[in-house]
């Protein structure tokens, strides 16, 4: 029996955009931050936390937004 595994397998490595490539990116696509977000990534920044940190961060954000809406 083949075993099946879930979710995505990356092909190829996977690349992460810095802050500034990604504001670029986002303003040609005409992509606006909310001020809650803006917010949100100046505390990161200021707290100086670890990449993986920062992630969680946002992503509980998030999932606090959903779970009240």
């Amino acid at each position: 029996m083949k075993k099946t595994t879930k979710g995505l397998t990356p092909s190829a490595p996977s690349h992460i955009l810095g802050q500034r490539t990604f504001a670029a990116i986002t303003a040609v696509e005409g992509i606006n931050l909310s001020a809650a977000s803006r917010k949100r990534l100046a505390d990161l920044k200021k707290r100086k936390l670890s990449p993986d940190d920062q992630r969680a961060e946002i992503i509980r954000a998030y999932q606090d937004a959903k779970s009240r809406g």
